[in-house]
């Protein structure tokens, strides 16, 4: 009896969120929800080794119209590589091959001309050659050392004036360059890699803590709510460069889950990773983000925590607990991958079946979906997983 009362309680929950969404003022603005596919430049050499510009755009567009696909998310900037596109802004290195053939160029102008929105996506924290210009500008340890999680990763702060000064300038510069962008989308703004509190205790950063909490200490509570607004402040810049030019801001980070299966709260979400999901989604006006976009990968805590919670059906229940997050604030996406994820329990490598019904569980809800990459559709031949788009 009991179990029947939860799900009848559960069942009467996900009519109720069904209903919001779909009175969601930003689905309303969608009459097409998106159906976007992401294209990481990065995986070209593998899959098109010997292709020209013009021939893999029109492989892309081509394989994405054949998809339904009406939205490609493509990664204008690789943060160890540089530029997928032309550019003289100061400290942006081009990419050698596929950069100099102005990839991300042409393949946005042959996706708009075949009815097609284009979102750039790019790092906001990291760049290589900036890092290596201003060591002053790095992330910091607690200790004074960079703050390194990774030997390709080169975090920079958020908080450093210098730093911003730069970025809205970088984005100004790559508006101006795609002003037929549907939209300029972050991709995963994180600070702390390990959730150890390492990061960022640049000088300058510390300086400011220390002016808005004169008793506080850091690293204590207080400091991780002020860690974490210094990226809120990045996204907000950047939707003020987008707005200015009538193209719209995103956002999209990976949603942690506990190995019961329930999504992390946004206040751990923004004390361990330095993502305050709630300050952004309430920022407003010109700085307001339009798209936001969670990741919500069951493989990724299968590999974690085991599957005994985690399956294809699991990202349904994920995707309503992203959307009450959401709650109106901003258009929501639902990103799936058919990723491998390695993790401390086992490496979970999705069969088409397994991702074709992650997307087939979340196909009535009032959500964006948005797929990842053009790359693993091709090499898995996974194409027949999006014809339940049309």
């Amino acid at each position: 009896m009991n179990k029947k009362i939860g799900d009848l309680v559960r069942a009467l929950y996900l009519v109720a969120l069904l209903i919001l969404c779909s009175k969601n003022s930003w689905a309303q603005q969608h009459t097409q929800h998106i159906k976007g596919l992401r294209v990481d430049p990065s995986y070209f050499y593998e899959i098109y080794p010997n292709q020209s510009a013009a021939e893999i755009a029109n492989n892309v567009v081509k394989n994405a119209l054949r998809a339904h696909v009406n939205t490609l998310f493509i990664y204008a900037h690789n943060p160890t590589s540089g530029a997928f596109y032309k550019t003289d802004y100061p400290m942006i290195e081009i990419e050698p091959v596929m950069g100099e053939s102005q990839i991300f160029s042409v393949i946005y102008n042959q996706a708009r001309a075949a009815g097609l929105l284009v979102v750039a996506v790019i790092p906001i924290l990291d760049f290589e050659r900036v890092w290596q210009t201003h060591p002053e500008w790095r992330s910091k340890t607690l200790d004074g050392n960079d703050y390194q999680p990774f030997s390709n990763v080169f975090h920079l702060s958020a908080w450093h004036p210098g730093y911003r000064k730069w970025l809205r300038g970088y984005f100004a510069d790559l508006l101006h360059r795609f002003s037929g962008l549907y939209a300029i989308e972050a991709v995963e703004p994180t600070i702390d890699c390990f959730w150890k509190i390492e990061a960022d205790f640049n000088p300058v950063a510390n300086q400011q803590f220390q002016q808005f909490y004169p008793q506080g200490t850091l690293g204590d509570s207080n400091w991780r709510k002020f860690r974490a607004q210094g990226v809120t402040d990045l996204l907000a810049i950047m939707s003020e460069e987008a707005h200015a030019q009538n193209i719209k801001s995103g956002v999209v980070q990976t949603w942690p889950a506990h190995a019961n299966g329930e999504l992390f709260k946004m206040e751990q979400v923004r004390d361990e990773v330095g993502f305050d999901f709630d300050g952004i989604m309430n920022l407003q006006g010109a700085q307001k983000v339009d798209l936001v976009t969670g990741e919500i990968l069951w493989q990724q805590w299968a590999g974690e925590f085991g599957d005994t919670v985690f399956n294809p059906e699991w990202t349904r229940q994920a995707a309503f607990d992203f959307l009450s997050h959401v709650n109106g604030r901003a258009y929501p996406i639902l990103h799936v991958e058919i990723s491998t994820w390695e993790g401390q329990n086992s490496t979970v490598t999705p069969t088409v079946d397994e991702f074709m019904e992650s997307l087939l569980v979340i196909k009535d809800i009032s959500a964006g979906i948005d797929v990842y990459d053009y790359s693993q559709m091709v090499k898995s031949q996974a194409w027949s997983a999006l014809s339940n788009w049309k």
